[in-house]
């Protein structure tokens, strides 16, 4: 009789993630963070509570969406947990090697959680809406991933990029190579920020050339299988 509970928290965890309903719930909590959250709580700030607390919200979401072999699933909260430990740790001591380590942490995240989500689009059985949302999510994190890139050239080479004069931001500033990331993944190219080292150029044109091709060739694919 103690045990029912857990099991029944067991089981509907498991059909939550079979169902790639996690997918969905995945998009829909990167959206409010890379366009709202943190944008809004770090506008002056490297970052804060609301920030890093969304910031979690992500990792458990990115977890418990694409983890299904024990293997993979223990990797991945290893992953989650080292994020999670450093976001938090530069939050309490605003130091540069902190900082550095954070960034770090989370472009490893963001990296191999992008290859997940794109196997759990790709996984046996037919292309559903919650998997096309995967594939949607997955266009964000290419975009949060980016802005991490940045954060870490700027961290070793401040001048790696120009800012308007009038420019007011935070040190460093996370929130504007954020926006810059999304500015460049949807080739927006509105201007105030420009590259200037040659790794960020790299990083900038690469960018954008995977903005271009992913949902020419990934997602239109997908949402032409999924009308099918």
């Amino acid at each position: 009789m103690t045990h029912r509970p857990l099991v029944k928290a067991r089981q509907g965890w498991r059909i939550w993630v079979d169902s790639d309903r996690g997918l969905a719930a995945l998009l829909l909590f990167l959206v409010a963070y890379g366009f709202f959250i943190y944008p809004l709580a770090c506008a002056k700030e490297t970052t804060n509570p609301l920030a890093a607390s969304a910031f979690s919200v992500v990792l458990v979401l990115g977890v418990l969406a694409t983890t299904r072999h024990k293997g993979m699933r223990m990797g991945m909260v290893i992953l989650a947990v080292l994020a999670f430990t450093s976001r938090w740790l530069h939050l309490l001591i605003q130091a540069h090697a902190v900082h550095v380590i954070a960034a770090s942490a989370s472009i490893l995240f963001f990296s191999v959680l992008s290859s997940l989500v794109i196997q759990s689009v790709f996984r046996g059985g037919g292309i559903t809406i919650f998997r096309v949302c995967g594939a949607m999510a997955v266009y964000i994190i290419l975009g949060i991933l980016w802005g991490e890139l940045f954060v870490l050239v700027y961290l070793f080479e401040p001048s790696s990029f120009y800012f308007q004069p009038s420019s007011q931001f935070g040190e460093p500033p996370v929130s504007e190579l954020l926006y810059f990331s999304f500015t460049t993944l949807t080739t927006l190219g509105v201007g105030d920020i420009l590259p200037v080292h040659p790794m960020a150029r790299s990083l900038t044109t690469l960018e954008a050339l995977v903005g271009q091709l992913y949902p020419a060739v990934l997602l239109a694919r997908l949402v032409t299988l999924y009308q099918r």
